[in-house]
C-alpha cells in the first residue's frame, strides 16, 4: 500500500464507515504478507535447524461458486488491481459448491486445479426440477470417491421459482424440497461430511426437520438398549447418549449467507445445546422455576420448625454411617473435565448477499445484530460469487462487513474466520494446513 492508500484505511476506519472490499483485500494482504516476512526473518535468524513454518493470514472462503466461471461482478474489480489467478494464491481457500445434480462433475474438476480449492457436491433448493430419480446414490458415490468434498450447496427456500413453477402446485413442491433436503443432511451425518446450507424463510422448517432428525436417533438408541436388555446384542447403557444423537448429525452445518434474525441464531444454538442434555426452552425453563420454588418452599418450612440445613447434614451423617458426624469431611473430588464438543452451527456472511442485497436500514440492522448474536467461534466469511477472479475481493468484503459489525480490527476478523473455517472443514484436511497453538494464527 502507498502512502495515501494507508491514509484512507485509516480514515475509513476512524470515522466507523465500512472499508471497501479492495481496501479490505489490500489491508489484509499487507498483514500477511508483513507477517509472512518478519517469521521468516525470524527463523533465518535461528539458524538451520529452526523448524517452525511461518505464520499466514489466510483468507478462508466458506461458500461460493467459481466454477460456474459466470460475469464478474462490478463491486469486486477494481482498475489498478493485478491479474490474480485465485486458483493458486497461497492466502486463499475456497470452497466451490455444485447447485445441481449437471454440475457435480464441473465443480470436481475445478476443485481438482488447485490443492486451495474444495469442491461441495449437492442440490440446492432451486434446482430440484432436474433430480434424478437415482440422484442420491450417485451424490453417496461421488462424496465417497472424493473424501475432500463436503456435502452442499443444500437447503430449503420458501422463495424458490421452483416453488411457484412446480407442475404439482406449492404444496407439493415444498414437501419435495424439504424430502430431498433432508435425505441430503442424513446423507452428510453418514459419511461424516460438513454441509453448507441455504435457508431462506424457512427456520421453523428447518428446525422441524432438526428436531424429527433428534427425536429418531433417541428412538434408535432406546431399540438398541432394548435388544441388549433383551439379550438380542447391539451395544446397550454403555453408549453415551449424547455422543449417539449428535451423531445423527453431520459434523458441521454452515448456515451460508445467513439472512435470518438475531432470534433465529439463538434458536439453533439453543437447539445444538439441547443434543447435548441441556434444555434451553421456555417450558423447562418454566419447569427448573417450578421446581426450584418448591424446594425454596421446603427449606423455609424446615427453618420455621427449628431445622437447618446444618442439622440436616448432621442427621444424614448420623444415618448413612457409624461414625462420628463431621461437618467437615473432605470434598468430593472433582468431576473430570467435561469433553468440549467441537461447534454444529456456524453462521457464514457474504458481501455480496448480506451487504448488497440488504439496501433497506430495517435489512442492514437485522444483519448486523444476527452477526452480533453469533458466537467468535463460530462466524464465517464467504465469497458466494460466480468467478474465480472474484472470490478474494468478496471474500475481504465478507470480512469488512462482519469488522464493521462487530467493531472489530479486520486483520483480526480476517485470522478470525480463518481459524473458524478450518474448523469446519474439520476431517477433510490432512496435514496441507495446521492451526498454531498459540498467537490463532494460521500456518501452512
Amino acid at each position: 500500500l502507498d502512502s495515501s492508500s494507508i491514509e484512507k484505511v485509516e480514515e475509513d476506519e476512524e470515522n466507523g464507515s465500512m472499508l471497501s472490499p479492495h481496501d479490505a483485500l489490500e489491508q489484509i494482504m499487507m498483514a500477511a504478507s508483513s507477517s509472512s516476512s518478519q517469521e521468516e526473518g525470524t527463523e533465518k535468524n535461528k539458524g538451520e535447524e529452526a523448524t517452525t513454518p511461518p505464520t499466514r493470514v489466510l483468507l478462508i472462503d466458506t461458500h461460493g461458486h467459481p466454477h460456474l466461471n459466470r460475469e464478474r461482478q462490478a463491486e469486486y474489480i477494481s482498475s489498478s488491481e493485478k491479474k490474480v489467478n485465485n486458483n493458486n494464491n497461497n492466502n486463499l481457500i475456497a470452497l466451490s459448491c455444485a447447485v445441481s445434480q449437471s454440475d457435480w462433475i464441473t465443480t470436481l474438476n475445478y476443485a481438482s486445479t488447485s490443492k486451495h480449492i474444495l469442491p461441495g457436491l449437492g442440490v440446492h433448493p432451486w434446482y430440484l426440477d432436474s433430480l434424478s430419480p437415482n440422484y442420491l446414490q450417485d451424490l453417496d458415490m461421488l462424496l465417497k470417491q472424493h473424501p475432500n468434498a463436503i456435502v452442499g450447496e443444500i437447503g430449503l427456500c420458501k422463495v424458490a421459482k421452483f416453488i411457484r413453477t412446480y407442475p404439482d402446485g406449492k404444496t407439493a413442491a415444498l414437501t419435495l424440497q424439504r424430502k430431498v433436503f433432508q435425505e441430503q443432511l442424513q446423507l452428510a451425518a453418514k459419511l461424516k461430511r460438513p454441509t453448507s446450507v441455504h435457508c431462506v424463510k424457512s427456520h421453523g422448517v428447518l428446525l422441524s426437520i432438526l428436531k424429527e432428525m433428534k427425536e429418531k436417533a433417541k428412538l434408535e438408541l432406546k431399540e438398541i438398549r432394548k435388544k441388549k436388555k433383551n439379550g438380542g446384542g447391539g451395544g446397550g447403557n454403555e453408549i453415551n447418549e449424547s455422543d449417539f444423537v449428535r451423531s445423527a448429525f453431520p459434523p458441521a452445518i454452515g448456515m451460508h449467507s445467513f439472512t435470518g434474525t438475531a432470534h433465529h441464531v439463538k434458536e439453533l444454538l439453543a437447539f445444538e445445546e439441547s443434543l447435548y442434555g441441556h434444555d434451553t426452552n421456555e417450558s423447562s425453563k418454566k419447569k427448573k422455576k417450578k421446581q426450584q420454588k418448591k424446594k425454596d418452599a421446603n427449606i423455609q418450612q424446615n427453618n420455621e420448625a427449628g431445622v437447618n440445613e446444618e442439622t440436616t447434614l448432621i442427621i444424614q451423617n448420623k444415618t448413612n454411617t457409624n461414625d462420628e458426624p463431621s461437618l467437615e469431611q473432605p470434598p468430593p473430588p472433582p468431576l473430570p473435565e467435561q469433553r468440549k464438543p467441537q461447534p454444529l452451527f456456524y453462521f457464514g456472511f457474504s458481501h455480496s448477499i448480506n451487504v448488497l442485497m440488504c439496501s433497506s436500514d430495517k435489512s442492514r440492522k437485522q444483519t448486523s445484530e444476527a452477526i452480533r448474536a453469533v458466537p467468535l467461534h463460530r462466524v464465517l466469511a464467504e465469497s458466494d460469487v460466480h468467478s474465480h477472479e472474484d472470490v478474494a475481493a468478496a471474500t475481504a468484503g465478507a470480512i469488512a462487513n462482519i469488522a464493521f459489525c462487530m467493531d472489530m480490527p479486520i486483520v483480526d476478523v480476517a485470522k478470525l474466520t480463518a481459524r473458524n473455517g478450518l474448523l469446519f472443514f474439520g476431517s477433510l484436511w490432512q496435514s496441507d494446513y495446521i492451526i498454531k497453538d498459540t498467537g490463532g494464527g494460521v500456518v501452512s
